[in-house]
Parts: C-alpha cells; sequence; structure tokens
C-alpha cells in the first residue's frame, strides 16, 4: 500500500493535466476546420507528448518521414491491387519492416491507424491525403506547443547540487575520522600529539563505524537523472556542463570509495596518519564546485615532501602501513587531478551559461 502511495506521490501532475488538455484542444480544432476523423489528431498529441522538449521534437521528425513513407507505400498498394485487408496487411508489412530498417520505429503506430482512413474511404484523392496531413501536424503541432512550455526546474538542481556538495564534505571528514579513530595506536609519545589522539580514542575508538556511501550515491544518482531532464527540456542554451560536472565527481566519489578501503586496511594509528587526516579535512572545507584545487594540489605536493623526510619505519608492521597511507595520499592526488583536467577542460561560457539561468 505504501508503495502505491509513494507512486502515486511520484506521478507529474503538470504533465498529466497539459496531456489531457492538449490532447483534448487538439480533437476541438479538427472538429472546427472540418476534418474526418478529428479524434485521430488528439490520440497524435498524445503520443507526441515526450518526457522532455528534446525528445518531443525528435520523435515529431522521425514521425513526419515516416507519414511519408506510409502514404507512398499505401497509395502504391490501394491503387495498384485495391482497397482491401489484404493488401492493408502486405501494407502493414513493407511499413513496419522499413520503419524498422530506417530507424523510424516511433512511427508505426500512429502511421499506421491514419492509412486505415484510407482503407475505411476506399480512396486516396488528394482530399483525402490532405485531411491526413492536416490530422498530423494539428496533433504534433499541440503537442510540441505543450511540451514548450514544460517548466525547467534549475533553480531547484542548483539547491540539490548544493546539498550534494555538502553530503561530498561530510563524506571526505568521515574518512578522515576514519583514519584518526583507531583502536590502536602507534604514534610515539610526545608533549602535544598523544594527549589528543587519547582523548579523541577515548571518545569513538573501535566503535566507529566506517564511512557508508550510500546517501552519496543516492543524491548523485537522482541529481544526474535531474540534470538530464533538465538538458532534455532545454532547446538553445548549453546544457552539457552541469552532466559533464556530475559524472566528474562520480569518478571522484569512486576515488573516495578506494580510500576507504585502503583507510580500513590500517587498525592502528600512525602519526602519519594525523597529518594525512588533517590534510583531507582541508580538502573538505575548500571543497567547491568553483574551487580550481592549484592551492590543494600545491599543499599535497608539500605533505609528499614532509613524508620523505620523515624517519624511517622502526617495523615491519609500521612499514606496511605507511606503504598504505602512500596509496592513500596518491589516490588523494588523484581525486584532485580529477577535478583540475576538469577545470582545464571546461569552457567558462558553460559554467557561466549554468549558473546565470
Amino acid at each position: 500500500m505504501a508503495k502505491q502511495v509513494d507512486k502515486f506521490k511520484s506521478l507529474n501532475w503538470l504533465s498529466l493535466l497539459k496531456t489531457g488538455i492538449g490532447t483534448a484542444i487538439a480533437i476541438i480544432l479538427a472538429e472546427a476546420i472540418g476534418l474526418a476523423y478529428s479524434p485521430s489528431a488528439g490520440i497524435i498529441t498524445l503520443l507526441t507528448i515526450q518526457n522532455t522538449k528534446k525528445e518531443t521534437i525528435q520523435i515529431a521528425f522521425r514521425r513526419i518521414l515516416a507519414f511519408v513513407l506510409a502514404v507512398l507505400i499505401a497509395f502504391i498498394l490501394f491503387t495498384t491491387i485495391g482497397y482491401t485487408p489484404i493488401v492493408f496487411g502486405l501494407f502493414a508489412l513493407i511499413f513496419v519492416a522499413l520503419c524498422n530498417l530506417l530507424g523510424l520505429q516511433d512511427g508505426i503506430s500512429m502511421n499506421a491507424v491514419l492509412t486505415t482512413h484510407f482503407l475505411i474511404e476506399q480512396t486516396m484523392d488528394i482530399g483525402m491525403i490532405l485531411n491526413e496531413v492536416a490530422l498530423l501536424f494539428i496533433g504534433m503541432g499541440i503537442g510540441i506547443v505543450i511540451n514548450l512550455i514544460m517548466p525547467r526546474n534549475i533553480k531547484k538542481i542548483q539547491l540539490e547540487q548544493r546539498d550534494f556538495e555538502e553530503e561530498m564534505k561530510v563524506t571526505l571528514r568521515s574518512l578522515a575520522d576514519d583514519l584518526r579513530y583507531k583502536d590502536k595506536s602507534l604514534v610515539l609519545e610526545n608533549d602535544k600529539g598523544p594527549s589528543v589522539i587519547r582523548e579523541n580514542s577515548k571518545k569513538l575508538g573501535s566503535k566507529r563505524k566506517t564511512t557508508d556511501f550510500t546517501k552519496l550515491d543516492h543524491k548523485l544518482k537522482v541529481l544526474i537523472n535531474k540534470a538530464k531532464v533538465n538538458s532534455g527540456n532545454t532547446l538553445l542554451s548549453d546544457t552539457s556542463y552541469l552532466i559533464s560536472y556530475l559524472h566528474m565527481r562520480e569518478h571522484q566519489i569512486d576515488g573516495l570509495k578506494s580510500i576507504s578501503k585502503l583507510i580500513n586496511q590500517i587498525p592502528v594509528l600512525l602519526e602519519q596518519s594525523i597529518h594525512l587526516a588533517d590534510y583531507m579535512d582541508h580538502v573538505a572545507e575548500s571543497f567547491h564546485e568553483l574551487n580550481n584545487v592549484k592551492d590543494l594540489l600545491a599543499d599535497i605536493d608539500g605533505l609528499y615532501d614532509h613524508y620523505r623526510k620523515d624517519k624511517l619505519p622502526e617495523s615491519r608492521e609500521e612499514f606496511e602501513y605507511r606503504a598504505i597511507l602512500f596509496q592513500i595520499l596518491n589516490e588523494l592526488e588523484h581525486f584532485l587531478r580529477i577535478k583540475r583536467e576538469f577545470v582545464l577542460e571546461i569552457e567558462n561560457k558553460n559554467l557561466k551559461s549554468y549558473w546565470n539561468e
């Protein structure tokens, strides 16, 4: 029952309302002009309205080509063999085969219905052909106009994008905490570090759960779907930036998942882990769509240099764990370079056209 309620709530009522109104208008207009089989105009409108503006126009174009093909085949068969059900069956065989070969499948059902009007009237004179042309263009014209008033949700998408980016910050901080809070420690005693570490470990320790990416993945999936719908409803301005941007973040999330797996291979707290965790917090703090990450990459070079000058491991165990830390640092650098490459490739006009909507 709950699933049915959710499905009911998820219905696009505005789109359904426009479909109903558009279908009625097409029939009324066809009747007012005096066309035969005027309800067919409403059916054509119903079939024309798609999820997005671009999809509606693309399908309408293919259906016009299919209509021309249907009229040619029907004219040849009906005028040479006759207006019989068997001939219509032959028409259907040839028409469907050619539509499949030419990629015009969208026009099969609609144009097959229009062709039955020739069979019923037993004629394909100029008046009857013009009647079908008028039904086609009234039906498709109303459908296209209805879809052109489809509202864009760019502001809502931008708000959801910011929410998604906040979730990425949360994930980065969570990974930093995964590095810090361990059940055991290999940190050497000194004046500052251990006291803070003992305090933090006492608060969380081994009870801490590792970072969960479920929420982040869900937010990204929803956002990409909405961005694609928005792109389909945009005819003039360039919307490729947003989709490219989200796919870039998708690649970055894959990198964060690799980092999470590596962190889980380190069961102890290392002194070097603290520096890396602090840097990850810094990345989270600086995380923003417009950040070109140049400074972050410079900082990571400094971290590499710090580790090179660090004292050598004192045990095999420490050596293995520090090797994993080095892999994490490499993954983190790759995470940043994904964004850097995106920044270098994207055109400024795309960024401005998106945010100036």
